[in-house]
């Protein structure tokens, strides 16, 4: 029986196989579409190995099991996510325009591909992906830098705690992804921005 894959290390960063080897990049595409299609209960690693057209032993020799896989599964899918988020948040201005991207991004992926379709499929399994100690290490580790040159600009008190701040933003952004239509409706553009205009300045200073 598939067990919970979201209760481990919570420091743990993308460590799957050589992500180099095609063969590697091969048997998780092949198991993300697995998932995408029948979700985790009702994937296997025979329906993998046929999807992929692969040896069963080939996936159990770079994934010890199925825990093993789709974990690696799910954390280069989000990994991928914040490899591109990070790349454009580079680009933002302030540090309520890079919250809004992450906010703006976060709910497109959530509305289409595998987490869309797991959402359908295992709607639980998509709440404790986003609330699992792994998720929250690897999203929360870009904000620092961001953090700090808004405290060197200006745009939050000085004294504020780097980590504190991370912790914030990670709160506020998972939030907003997750119950978009929770309280006041924040679909629109300008009440989005200007909600974690609010949030952001008040909360940090």
């Amino acid at each position: 029986m598939w067990r919970a894959w979201y209760v481990n290390d919570p420091g743990l960063q993308f460590k799957s196989p050589d992500q180099t080897d095609p063969m590697v990049d091969r048997i998780l595409d092949a198991a993300e579409h697995c998932i995408g299609r029948y979700g985790i209960r009702r994937t296997s690693m025979g329906e993998v190995a046929r999807i992929g057209k692969l040896s069963r032993g080939s996936i159990y020799h770079h994934f010890g099991d199925k825990d093993a896989l789709v974990q690696a599964v799910l954390q280069r899918r989000q990994q991928t996510f914040l490899n591109e988020t990070e790349a454009e948040l580079e680009k933002q201005e302030t540090l309520v325009d890079k919250v809004l991207l992450s906010v703006t991004r976060g709910r497109a992926s959530a509305a289409r591909g595998l987490i869309a379709n797991l959402a359908e499929i295992e709607p639980e399994t998509v709440a404790m992906m986003y609330l699992s100690p792994g998720f929250y290490a690897r999203s929360v580790s870009f904000w620092p830098s961001h953090v700090e040159l808004a405290r060197s600009r200006g745009e939050i008190a000085a004294s504020v705690d780097v980590e504190m701040a991370t912790d914030f933003l990670m709160r506020l952004a998972v939030s907003l992804v997750m119950f978009p239509h929770m309280g006041m409706k924040l679909d629109d553009p300008q009440h989005l921005k200007a909600y974690v205009e609010q949030a952001v300045y008040h909360g940090l200073g």
